[in-house]
């Protein structure tokens, strides 16, 4: 807050906003490990409670469905931080025929061949990405990549900047 003097008897009270500040945090996260697993590490570590949300908390008017669907997630409402953490997976691996190959324990073995669709199509190598609303500049990011570089499994992890992702990305990553 800055106080300016406008005549000798006002002063006036202004609020500076920093426009840059991004109040989302996109970390990448490479690692072979299930869905399921990295929720629970991530939970351990960072102190969270990401779990599945159900469907009727995942679905909104401008959501659309088949998107929501596609890719699975965790979700976890830190009320105490005002934050909400999203882990999501990048890919999604759809057999022709219609069915989900993530969803069976085994593939069709008829299937000639599987369809892939990725969250973030610029990072292809990417397995998962763990999403941070409302951040604030007090937000430790050094802290938390630390902390996701303890867990053994994960082999890379770094923080992208969302400005360099084509619309129909950011929009993508958008819950």
């Amino acid at each position: 807050m800055i106080l300016q003097k406008k005549n000798t008897t006002k002063v006036i009270h202004r609020l500076d906003y920093d426009e840059n500040h991004d109040d989302v945090l996109l970390v990448a996260l490479k690692s072979n490990m299930p869905d399921y697993k990295m929720a629970y590490l991530i939970n351990e570590t960072i102190d969270l409670r990401l779990q599945k949300p159900l469907r009727k908390d995942i679905v909104s008017e401008n959501t659309p469905v088949i998107e929501v669907d596609k890719f699975h997630y965790f979700k976890y409402k830190d009320i105490d931080n005002h934050l909400v953490w999203w882990l999501i997976e990048n890919k999604y691996i759809q057999s022709m025929d219609g069915s989900n190959k993530d969803k069976t324990l085994f593939g069709n073995e008829t299937d000639m061949f599987d369809a892939t669709e990725y969250l973030v199509p610029e990072w292809k190598s990417i397995d998962f990405f763990l999403l941070v609303e409302n951040t604030d500049v007090f937000f430790d990011e050094e802290e938390l990549l630390s902390k996701l570089e303890s867990i053994n499994k994960i082999s890379t992890q770094f923080i992208v900047d969302r400005t360099t992702l084509s619309t129909k990305s950011q929009q993508n990553l958008i819950f």
